[in-house]
């Protein structure tokens, strides 16, 4: 077994690098270590004491020989001292020995936090201010250099620095496994009244003892399309049928896109059950992306009044969002999703390696999704996607295992307290009524190339929900623009296709369903990470936001 990683925490003075480290330390079940403490214990003087004898440049020195000395070990979390950066030989050092966090920090928080601190020489100055923001200009391009992570400290009080900040640091740190060491299968736990698990790897649709784990009896329906089936159904059936021999398998295939969410092949899909002969104890797979896992959870919840559905997504649109949580439909002229039912799956089996035979329009379109969970409920993971960006739509196994695990974390969070979508469920819906319409007046993606995907119009239907955020005075319309930019980084659309009418686009959005008594019940935000469900939106105030675009 590899030796567990040093997890080393760089950032200015008042960063908070020892109450946090102390706390992650412990949550992680590494040894914590304070590198000015063992300085300290080293050398047998105070840090003002070092400095009075031997000033900077001797304090200095022994920080270089005990931090070296420290980094030679390993399964510590390392709080190193404010200063340490300034050494190229430091610096080179961290950066090889573990994965760093740069905690940063204001001028003016600091000023905050330290307006009581007697114990630092540098700070034994009048003119306080002015000597942090030297050291800012000078010390914070060595953190951005040496760190594998930016944290902004800044986000949270005092108090949460050292209670929930470091619960969220913890989530942060989980997903953020070093990218020198190799990523270990996760799994993701959903719980409520019908558990079940989510399991991210390589390699899994071949993992034939998985794939039969959750089947029950011995009918087994093949949901696919003709694009996914050709790569891997056969793969999933022979790993099945090497497990379990007796299974008695048929398959359905659709044909690729949002078009065919239709009743018809809802229809075909429950006839398929018919002849295969499906009993109570049957269980459709869903190999494929949304639609497919939609289509094959609602016929599974509708055989017999509900027969088991285990999703296999093979996009990252699927694996993020609609294989979990159990929300099934197909689409109608009217609307989206319309017609649809609450159906659990029994297991979710999300094979990444699948990630590798995406198109890049499509990677795009599912990391929309991901960005979405930062956009409602986490600004950390907002920071990590947009220093992510290149490894990301490089289709880096690791980054992209993390963003799935941690996409999943947040929806299963929130699909174990309403499962049913009766209040903060709809948090996940954020740009989803925006982009919904749209799906709906282009038709579902056909024909025609100029059409958007899911996720695109999901990520056009997010800057209209900050847009009008902004508009009705919840939210610093600066955060409209970062959001913004975060997309157009990830090559995703911001604005509606041209075209299309905003009257008709919120005839659309009306169908809604979240809406209550005919009024717009919308997902609106105060900025990033704290997304609300706002009933009763005044409908001039979107139609404007739609008229602008």
């Amino acid at each position: 077994m590899n030796p567990a990683p040093n997890l080393i925490l760089v950032g200015p003075m008042g960063a908070g690098k020892t109450s946090i480290g102390r706390r992650l330390a412990e949550r992680f079940g590494l040894a914590f270590v304070d590198a000015d403490q063992a300085i300290v214990d080293d050398v047998g003087s105070s840090i003002p004491a070092i400095f009075e004898h031997s000033g900077e440049a001797g304090f200095r020195a022994h920080e270089k020989r005990v931090l070296a000395q420290l980094l030679q070990g390993s399964g510590q979390l390392i709080s190193t001292g404010g200063g340490c950066v300034l050494d190229p030989d430091n610096r080179q050092a961290i950066r090889t020995q573990g994965f760093v966090v740069y905690l940063r920090v204001s001028v003016a928080s600091q000023l905050a936090r330290l307006q009581r601190d007697k114990t630092r020489p540098l700070l034994q100055r009048p003119d306080r201010e002015q000597v942090l923001l030297e050291m800012a200009g000078i010390r914070d391009p060595l953190y951005r250099e040496v760190a594998d992570l930016t944290i902004d400290t800044d986000l949270y009080s005092p108090a949460d620095a050292t209670a929930n900040t470091v619960l969220k640091l913890a989530a942060q740190w989980q997903i953020l496994e070093p990218k020198r060491m190799t990523p270990s299968p996760r799994t993701v736990a959903v719980s409520g009244d019908r558990p079940y698990q989510i399991h991210i790897a390589p390699g899994l649709l071949g993992n034939g003892e998985l794939l039969a784990a959750p089947i029950r009896g011995r009918h087994v329906l093949l949901l696919s399309d003709d694009n996914v089936a050709p790569l891997y159904l056969q793969q999933v059936r022979a790993s099945l049928q090497a497990a379990r021999p007796e299974l008695k398998l048929a398959e359905y295939i659709l044909p690729a896109g949002e078009a065919s969410k239709t009743l018809d092949n809802f229809g075909a899909a429950i006839t398929a059950l018919a002849s295969l002969g499906a009993t109570r104890d049957a269980c459709v797979l869903a190999l494929g992306g949304g639609v497919v896992g939609d289509l094959a959870g609602f016929a599974a919840a509708c055989w017999m009044r509900g027969v088991d559905c285990v999703q296999l997504p093979t996009t990252l649109l699927a694996m993020v969002d609609s294989s979990v949580g159990g929300k099934t439909a197909v689409d109608i002229p009217q609307g989206k999703n319309l017609v649809g039912a609450f159906h659990p799956p029994r297991a979710v089996i999300a094979d990444t390696a699948a990630l590798r035979s995406l198109p890049l329009r499509e990677l795009r379109a599912g990391l929309a999704e991901v960005i979405k969970y930062g956009a409602i409920r986490d600004p950390l993971f907002f920071q990590w996607l947009q220093a992510e960006r290149e490894a990301l739509l490089a289709g880096d196994d690791g980054a992209l295992a993390q963003a799935i695990a941690r996409s999943c974390e947040h929806k299963a969070e929130i699909v174990a307290r309403d499962p049913l979508e009766k209040g903060e469920r709809a948090l996940l819906n954020l740009g989803h009524t925006f982009g919904h319409a749209i799906e709906t007046a282009q038709g579902y993606g056909a024909p025609g190339n100029d059409n958007l995907n899911h996720g695109e119009a999901v990520a056009v239907g997010m800057v209209l929900a900050a847009q009008l955020s902004a508009a009705l005075g919840m939210a610093d319309a600066a955060d409209t623009e970062v959001l913004r930019e975060l997309l157009q980084a990830y090559g995703l659309p911001t604005t509606i296709p041209a075209g299309l009418d905003a009257e008709a686009l919120l005839g659309h959005m009306r169908l809604d369903k979240k809406n209550i008594a005919g009024r717009l019940r919308l997902v609106l935000w105060r900025g990033i990470g704290k997304a609300e469900v706002v009933p009763d939106v005044d409908e001039a105030a979107v139609l404007a936001v739609l008229r602008q675009g």
